[in-house]
């Protein structure tokens, strides 16, 4: 992924003309609040940054611990706001979800009953991990 989403130079601390290979959204355990005011930021960005007009990678959202539930049809009607926004960001391409199977599993859900929109890792922290330190991605 190219950098260029986050239009300011201190993204992540990093210098001006940085061009981090993506951005990763930062999303607070046990807070279904935190997943909106994610989305919500990635939306406010792409609009206030005029990203509709670029070809630019979605911002990667790697949803663990009991959030993960948002993400399942038998949810739907109790996040039904989050759900359909993160749906019209998915399609817009301006995000990229993923949720833990590991957290699924635990919280009892069939991983089949997710969201078609919604991608998998195996396990969320190690997939953070990895996007960081070995992909060189930024938080945003």
């Amino acid at each position: 992924m190219a950098g260029g989403f986050i239009p300011h130079a201190d993204v992540g601390g990093h210098a001006e003309g940085y061009e981090p290979a993506g951005y990763l959204g930062r999303i607070e355990l046990d807070d279904p609040e935190a997943v909106a005011g994610a989305l919500h930021r990635a939306e406010m960005l792409y609009h206030s940054a005029g990203m509709s007009e670029k070809a630019l990678p979605p911002v990667v959202m790697v949803i663990h611990g009991s959030e993960v539930s948002i993400f399942f049809k038998e949810n739907y009607s109790k996040y039904k706001s989050i759900v359909d926004l993160a749906a019209k960001l998915t399609a817009f391409q301006v995000i990229d979800i993923r949720v833990c199977e590991a957290s699924a599993r635990g919280l009892g859900l069939d991983i089949k009953t997710r969201f078609p929109f919604v991608g998998t890792v195996p396990y969320g922290p190690r997939e953070i991990t990895r996007l960081i330190e070995v992909e060189k991605y930024v938080y945003f």
